[in-house]
């Protein structure tokens, strides 16, 4: 499986620079050729097509001037998002290093298609495939990409087991997995999670690429166990009703009724139900209060079946 993710437009201040694998951008010639186009376009225009401030705009254009005068970071530790931050790139050993490079690509709109240990620059170009600059190509960076980046995963995917995109990618980054352009054979499945928070949903996306990676997943059945990090307290499990042969689901974990998620968390409420119910399933959340209250019910009947029995 070829895992597929998008960069991000935030960056950290300072990244860490000790890393047990760097690696060169397999487009790097083609970034290169992007910059010298990019360079001629002027900070009026730049401010007009980014929707930026004056300010913003002079200095991506100074960052295009001086595109090579920094030190480079492998993207995955450079990037600062929670999916990053939850994926953690930084804290992989050789070994898992090694296999996240093989299993994983990361649309980019100043690289096409990176691998986590890619060592790119550190200047702050908030762009991405989807970002409407004129290039040779088209009005937009994908137009510049799109090439490329089909000719690279047909080579990631041939030189894997199977055939299968695992798309973890922005929304907005989703036009480029065009089935007219892809392998014949190539299966894409999305994965997603039930999560209102954009933050708490990305890092639950973060924890997942990390544990199909330190866990060597080669099929998507092997998704399916996916629980979180900590699988003696697990936070998702699988939607199975919500999931699909092309799209799997997972949502927050709301226990059993006996020592599931929920009945725990109630416990840091006093035990009361309404404070719990306010802080856990209001709002966007609402969808989740039957679970709960059947979760909460279960255990209400397990205690009162374990208190009688006690009498024997």
């Amino acid at each position: 499986m070829l895992v597929l993710l998008s960069s991000a437009m935030r960056f950290h201040a300072k990244p860490a620079t000790e890393v047990v694998k760097r690696t060169t951008p397999r487009l790097l010639h083609k970034t290169k050729a992007l910059v010298q186009e990019l360079r001629q376009i002027e900070a009026k225009d730049i401010k007009k097509q980014l929707h930026v401030n004056d300010a913003l705009a002079k200095q991506y254009t100074q960052h295009l001037n001086q595109f090579e005068a920094k030190e480079p970071v492998p993207c995955g530790l450079l990037y600062d998002t929670p999916f990053y931050e939850a994926c953690s790139f930084g804290t992989f050993d050789e070994e898992d290093a090694e296999w996240a490079n093989s299993y994983v690509r990361i649309l980019s709109g100043l690289y096409g298609f990176l691998r986590p240990y890619d060592d790119i620059q550190t200047l702050s170009l908030p762009v991405s495939l989807n970002t409407k600059l004129k290039n040779s190509k088209g009005q937009f960076l994908r137009n510049y990409w799109k090439e490329h980046i089909y000719k690279e995963m047909d080579d990631a995917l041939q030189s894997l087991p199977m055939l299968v995109i695992l798309n973890l990618a922005a929304e907005e980054d989703k036009d480029i997995l065009d089935p007219e352009f892809l392998p014949a054979a190539a299966r894409v499945v999305k994965v997603d999670f039930k999560i209102s928070n954009k933050d708490d949903a990305g890092t639950a996306k973060g924890e997942f690429v990390r544990w199909m990676l330190e866990n060597r997943c080669m099929t998507v059945e092997d998704l399916l166990e996916f629980k979180g990090l900590d699988e003696e307290s697990p936070d998702y499990r699988l939607s199975k009703k919500q999931t699909s042969a092309d799209s799997l689901l997972f949502e927050q974990n709301v226990g059993d009724g006996l020592d599931g998620g929920w009945s725990r968390k109630m416990k840091d409420f006093g035990g009361s139900k309404g404070k719990f119910m306010k802080e856990f399933a209001s709002g966007a959340q609402k969808y989740q209060r039957a679970e709960i209250k059947n979760a909460l019910k279960k255990e209400t009947k397990a205690n009162k079946k374990k208190g009688s029995s006690a009498f024997y």
